[in-house]
């Protein structure tokens, strides 16, 4: 009985270490790997639902077009938060 507690609490002490490194917040997205690209051509994003709210007070989909827009705007544009403004 001793044996199967202990088992059972060191079971769920391991679960709640390995949750909680799978759960770690993202504090900013990093656009360095964008590229602004030559007049007139459009940057082809993924259509992922994950909503950032961009300084300028406008909801961006997700990183790719949020990113898009910083590089059009010479990085003037700045990440407020995850979710929606």
């Amino acid at each position: 009985m001793r044996a199967t507690a202990f088992v059972l609490l060191l079971a769920l002490a391991l679960a709640t270490i390995f949750n909680a490194e799978c759960v770690k917040q993202r504090k900013a997205v990093d656009c360095s790997n964008y590229k602004k690209l030559p007049p007139g051509e459009e940057r082809v994003c993924p259509e992922i639902h994950d909503p950032i709210c961009g300084s300028d007070g406008k909801t961006y989909g997700n990183e790719c077009s949020f990113c898009s827009a910083v590089t059009k705007n010479n990085s003037t544009l700045k990440f407020v938060r995850f979710g929606k403004c």
